[in-house]
């Protein structure tokens, strides 16, 4: 019974270290015009990420694009870039 629960122990904690080893600090940009979330990384420290962000802005900035916020998380994206397109305007 002790074997068994120590198993589940270090089952679990296995677990814990590789969900937390996977999430890594991302540059996450987001623009109003175009409607477009990005992630930029991933990046070892936050330290890291921030030296980086001044390029990803400034080629978005030549790019033309308005509106913009960044933040720097510790995340996992499933996606790096996220495109809400627009609903086209239909006139009758």
């Amino acid at each position: 019974m002790l074997s068994l629960l120590l198993f589940g122990l270090f089952f679990i904690l296995v677990s814990i270290f590789f969900y937390a080893s996977r999430k890594k600090w991302w540059i996450k940009i987001d623009t109003q015009s175009p409607r477009c979330l990005y992630y930029f990384g991933p990046f070892i420290s936050q330290v890291e990420a921030r030296s980086y962000q001044d390029g990803y802005l400034q080629d978005l900035y030549e790019e033309g694009a308005q509106g913009i916020t960044i933040e720097i998380q510790k995340v996992y994206p499933r996606q790096l870039t996220i495109f809400e397109e627009e609903t086209p305007v239909v006139s009758i």
